[in-house]
């Protein structure tokens, strides 16, 4: 655990952060609004919070810190696994857990946790890479 890596750690938080800003906007964000129910007009007129932001590279830190102390075999492989695992094994089961109770579609689910695989996969990635050099 002393291999941690504060920048890698930093780095995964921040390419996690704009993941999910690409994720659902110009990958996603058609179909995802039209779950969640926003018109492409209310979405066209909405100006976000600035707190949504703070709030979420705060909660990219905390991911990518549990993710750093996770991944003790420094390397770019294990990190990606360890980053798939979790994203697979924990984050998209809970999802899917929620789901179940909040009565959301597939496709929902599809986008929200190919989110969170991906982007922990990245993060896995990223830290993997940073805690070997």
């Amino acid at each position: 655990m002393d291999n941690i890596s504060i920048v890698g750690i930093i780095v995964a938080a921040l390419a996690f952060f704009f993941l999910g800003g690409a994720w659902y906007t110009f990958l996603f964000g058609k179909q995802w609004r039209a779950e969640v129910g926003i018109s492409e007009e209310e979405a066209a007129g909405a100006s976000p919070n600035p707190m949504m932001f703070v709030y979420s590279i705060l909660v990219s830190l905390v991911i990518a810190t549990t993710l750093a102390k996770l991944i003790s075999e420094s390397s770019v492989e294990y990190g990606l696994k360890v980053g798939l695992g979790v994203g697979a094994g924990v984050g998209a089961a809970i999802l899917a857990q929620n789901y179940v109770y909040e009565m959301k579609s597939v496709r929902f689910w599809l986008i929200n946790a190919g989110y969170v695989i991906i982007g922990l996969g990245i993060m896995g990635t990223i830290i993997g890479a940073f805690q070997a050099a």
